[in-house]
């Protein structure tokens, strides 16, 4: 008997900060990928976030609770390369893939102890529902980790986790979603963070970038997509 998909349509326009950008980035066709993705679910392909669930959020607990001591992810890569092997399919090179990322994101550690020692960090992996409404699109924002000051009760930027294995955050896409965060966190938190410390990672290819001090062109196009994207929702 053969076995039935079941596909989950999106209602409302949504879409993550980082596909918006890429979206942006995008070609006629690659944009109507995009949308594709974002409105029809298919059960069979994994998201990214969730393939790399378990190397997210043991990165994110070292950078709240050990910092200073980040060999231990080292450790938690030769476990989970061992749990690996007594898995089967997708289970196998998800746990493998996560692996590697904890491995890739060590080899910043001196970078990210020089960027992070004046600040606390705070792992908000489990917080939901950051997203902002630009013209008729809930667009997700979600950093891993909020940094803060004055003993935690200053909150003055995040850190947001990209894991892009096969291709690379392009600087273009990285400063977009640093811009968006800043701007979720000044309009809808009230919260006006200095572009040095909206921060994005690419794990894999070990690059650190920050939202650019003027984004008003940037945030601009991606109003713009926000409406074609609002536009095209119930074509697709």
């Amino acid at each position: 008997m053969l076995k039935t998909i079941s596909f989950t349509i999106v209602k409302e326009p949504k879409i993550s900060a980082k596909m918006l950008c890429e979206y942006d980035d995008s070609s006629a066709l690659g944009r109507k990928s995009i949308l594709k993705a974002c409105k029809i679910k298919d059960p069979r392909i994994i998201s990214i976030s969730s393939r790399y669930n378990q190397a997210e959020d043991l990165i994110s607990e070292c950078l709240e609770y050990s910092l200073e001591y980040l060999d231990i992810l080292k450790d938690y890569s030769k476990d989970l390369r061992s749990k690996s092997k007594t898995l089967s399919g997708k289970k196998a090179e998800n746990t493998l893939l996560c692996a590697e990322a904890l491995e890739q994101f060590y080899k910043m550690d001196k970078k990210l102890q020089s960027i992070f020692k004046d600040y606390i960090l705070n792992n908000t992996v489990n917080i939901k529902g950051r997203k902002i409404i630009i013209n008729k699109v809930s667009v997700s924002i979600r950093p891993e980790v909020m940094l803060s000051i004055d003993g935690g009760t200053t909150t003055v930027g995040f850190v947001k986790l990209c894991f892009c294995k096969s291709k690379s955050l392009t600087e273009s896409i990285a400063e977009g979603i640093a811009s968006l965060g800043r701007m979720y966190f000044r309009e809808i938190r009230k919260m006006d963070f200095e572009p040095q410390n909206c921060i994005v990672i690419d794990v894999f290819a070990n690059k650190i970038f920050t939202a650019p001090k003027r984004d008003k062109r940037r945030l601009g196009s991606l109003y713009a997509c926000c409406a074609e994207i609002a536009d095209r929702w119930d074509k697709i």
